[in-house]
């Protein structure tokens, strides 16, 4: 492999910056309501149940009817077990009052019961009768599922590497064999989940690796790892929207990952940081910034006393594949 400056692709991530709107960070957006208002979906059919047992509920109470109160609570908890109600407008007002609907569901029924009445009573009194003025509408059901959709990036961050790397002609080995991986193609990765997991133990004990940023970690493995002929390249991704509190601690551990270093020159660690938070290394006002200023200059320097090792963001992991 070509004597890369670390540095140089560092500088060249921050003179090419983390796109606004990154598309492998896009969320399906998958509809749960209806195009259509003629043709409503099972969910928002079971909404207008659910809003209609509210109200039978609700003048059930004013007339002190205690069979009408018992009928509309049982149509009411049937109704909740239905997927995706957690969106409706019923369901989110529990945060406002503490209560988990995930906890609710493992409840017995007998709990459930005594549990709803409460939540019910509080919503008609908090929420039923302004939303009925306003109107309800299915949209909120949409709304629900969009404000949720970053609970959906999981796994997004690794098939966004391992689609570039694949872009540059490496190949997924989904095997457990090392002697396998080893004698393989040159361009090849492996993600360190699952299968990968075992894999890569055995490519740090074949390496004499140490490895001891895992140690430090709670034995937390990387993201990925991709061979290059002989050299290895050991990957963490993060990504980043905006920094505070436990946010501040994952840069810092993406920061650390490439402080350390093996005997072996050709085994290199790389510190991949994408999204908007990376953009701010490089804004000039960012450097005033006690922390941001802090956090480049550890990246410097870790940079310096690791020659092999590399900081990058999209453009400079792209470029760095394209040198070595």
């Amino acid at each position: 492999m070509r004597n890369i400056n670390n540095l140089d692709i560092f500088d060249f991530s921050l003179k090419n910056r983390e796109p606004i709107i990154d598309e492998f960070y896009l969320k399906k957006g998958k509809l749960i309501i209806s195009a259509n208002p003629k043709k409503p979906t099972d969910l928002m059919s079971r909404n207008v149940d659910l809003l209609e047992g509210i109200s039978a509920y609700s003048f059930s109470l004013k007339n002190k009817n205690k069979t009408a109160s018992k009928q509309a609570l049982e149509r009411i908890l049937g109704i909740i077990k239905s997927k995706n109600i957690n969106y409706s407008e019923f369901v989110s007002f529990w945060s406002v009052i503490d209560i988990s609907f995930s906890l609710f569901n493992k409840l017995p029924k007998e709990q459930q019961i005594e549990i709803l009445k409460r939540i019910i009573e509080k919503y008609i009194q908090m929420r039923h009768g302004l939303y009925s003025t306003y109107g309800y509408t299915p949209t909120t059901l949409q709304v629900g599922k969009d404000a949720k959709a970053h609970k959906e990036s999981g796994s997004l961050g690794a098939e966004k590497v391992s689609s570039i790397l694949e872009s540059f002609g490496y190949e997924n080995y989904d095997g457990e064999n090392l002697a396998k991986f080893t004698s393989s193609k040159s361009k090849i990765y492996i993600q360190t989940d699952k299968k990968g997991k075992k894999l890569f133990r055995d490519l740090i004990v074949k390496n004499k690796m140490k490895f001891s940023w895992s140690e430090s970690k709670e034995g937390k493995m990387p993201d990925l790892l991709f061979r290059n002929g002989r050299d290895i390249f050991i990957v963490e991704h993060k990504h980043m929207k905006e920094g505070g509190g436990g946010q501040d601690k994952q840069i810092n551990k993406i920061i650390s990952f490439i402080g350390y270093k093996e005997k072996n020159e050709k085994i290199h660690y790389i510190s991949f940081l994408d999204g908007i938070y990376f953009n701010l290394f490089s804004m000039k006002l960012s450097l005033k910034t006690t922390k941001i200023s802090t956090q480049i200059k550890n990246i410097r320097k870790n940079l310096k006393l690791n020659k092999q090792n590399y900081f990058v963001n999209t453009a400079g992991f792209k470029k760095l594949l394209k040198v070595i």
